[in-house]
């Protein structure tokens, strides 16, 4: 919290700098760059991160402004988030300070100086100055179409006549998921949650434009720009070299898959030990479809209810039915029921099919997410199964 509020007083004193400096035109030795951020270890900072840096040692500054500022302390920020309506703003910080973070956090910078004349740097700057003001700063961020790279590449779209981006180096055909999923390959554990919470939108083909959401593909898209016929960028230069650390962690070494698989196996084997014996131990259902039941919800008023673009119909609700959550009570009190045991056949057809079509569905599944359709599918129709043999 302390490093927070340090970050906020010194993001406040350099918009009272860069707002003073809009005053006075920039110096002919005035430069404007791009700079790119390798992926860091924290879910936030997988993907990595994009900044505009502005240099002039004539006028004496030196700053980064980038779009993935966010305040924990605003009013509702927890039940916006919830909502799906998130809050960022520009933020503002010295180079220094900027470069000491990344050196803190052991994670590379990048830098691609850019091709502008005087009155494009001029304009690049006086924007960011502007956007930067309390009362401008502002804006709804979209993890896909509106975040910290994306704004970088409408600022020079909007504001440089003649800049055109070439994707023609974009060969990768790759579904937003997939993206997501090769960022995430490190994180093995957040890569699963995000299998949970994200739906069919994100199973569709990114276009090369759309890919500039990740910050090194904006940085592919503008080593390739034109500006009224010239290079946009000049060449990438490394600003500070960190070496990924080789070792894993507990969480990369215990996977959601290798979780999930022991678990489906000692559901199996405490299946057969029921069908061979003859019992049935209601606490492990109720347990089971009480946590899917709950997922269900999550699932449902996410993809329905809130402003979040990417976790609407999401077919992981195919094993985690809503109706699990009442269900998971009822069950012990109504298993001689036949619609409580129909229920729960089409409870197992339906988990099922994540099981046997997870490679046809139009949303990609990762493998734990499979396993633990599995579960659901054994459990479901062993509920249906032990209702017919007592009714």
């Amino acid at each position: 919290m302390k490093q927070y509020f340090l970050r906020v007083f010194i993001a406040a004193y350099f918009i009272v700098i860069a707002t003073c400096a809009q005053a006075v035109e920039l110096s002919d030795s005035a430069r404007v760059s791009l700079l790119t951020c390798a992926p860091g270890n924290e879910l936030y900072s997988c993907f990595g991160h994009s900044g505009i840096r502005v240099t002039d040692y004539r006028q004496g500054f030196d700053v980064v402004f980038n779009y993935g500022t966010f305040d924990y302390g605003a009013p509702n920020f927890y039940l916006n988030f919830l909502k799906g309506h998130m809050i960022y703003m520009i933020g503002v910080d010295s180079y220094q300070d900027f470069y000491d973070s990344y050196v803190y956090e052991g994670r590379s910078i990048y830098e691609q100086p850019l091709n502008l004349n005087d009155s494009q740097r001029v304009r690049i700057f006086d924007f960011l100055v502007n956007n930067a003001k309390p009362e401008n700063r502002n804006y709804r961020y979209d993890f896909l179409w509106d975040n910290c790279a994306t704004r970088i590449r409408d600022v020079f779209e909007k504001n440089i006549p003649g800049v055109s981006f070439d994707y023609s180096t974009f060969k990768d055909k790759k579904s937003f998921r997939t993206l997501i999923n090769d960022y995430s390959e490190e994180h093995p554990w957040e890569q699963f949650g995000m299998g949970l919470l994200i739906g069919l939108p994100v199973d569709r083909t990114a276009t090369p434009r759309e890919e500039t959401f990740l910050p090194d593909y904006l940085s592919q898209a503008f080593a390739h720009a034109r500006i009224s016929g010239r290079p946009l960028a000049g060449p990438r230069e490394t600003l500070l070299d960190v070496k990924p650390s080789t070792e894993k962690t507990l969480d990369q070494k215990i996977t959601p898959v290798m979780v999930f698989g022991v678990l489906l196996l000692l559901i199996v084997l405490v299946t057969i030990y029921e069908v061979k014996r003859g019992k049935y131990f209601y606490a492990i259902d109720i347990f089971l479809f009480f946590l899917a039941g709950f997922f269900g919800w999550q699932f449902l008023l996410l993809g329905g209810f809130t402003e979040h673009t990417t976790t609407q119909w999401n077919l992981n609700i195919l094993w985690a039915l809503p109706t699990h959550l009442f269900m998971a009570f009822l069950t012990p009190f109504a298993q001689g029921k036949k619609w409580v045991q129909y229920y729960f056949l089409v409870s197992a057809v339906l988990a099922a099919v994540v099981v046997v079509g997870w490679k046809l569905l139009p949303q990609q599944f990762l493998l734990a997410n499979v396993l633990i359709a599995a579960i659901y599918t054994i459990r479901s129709y062993n509920v249906y199964r032990v209702g017919r043999a007592r009714s």
